[in-house]
């Protein structure tokens, strides 16, 4: 159960790190980032859900989505929350 925090963790620091860079740069799909992760841990969990035999491996790439789900949203939170210095 562990790893999942660890895996909540990364993905509000990378989330919130890529897409303060695109906020900064002015671009307006800050939230790209955070969709990407989504899309690939979803496809992952869909599709171990259909292959593997165990269910209790099948479960832990659900549990996978669910924590980056979790850290995606409060990495683009983060993000929209940052208040940037004008130059």
């Amino acid at each position: 159960m562990q790893i999942f925090l660890y895996i909540t963790l990364a993905t509000i620091i990378i989330v919130s790190i890529s897409s303060s860079i695109l906020r900064k740069k002015s671009y307006p799909k800050y939230w790209i980032p955070s969709v990407l992760l989504l899309g690939i841990s979803f496809v992952i969990a869909v599709v171990s859900f259909f292959t593997m035999d165990d269910g209790w491996a099948s479960m832990s790439f659900f549990f996978m989505f669910i924590s980056i789900t979790i850290g995606s949203l409060i990495g683009t939170a983060i993000s929209m929350l940052t208040k940037f210095k004008t130059v």
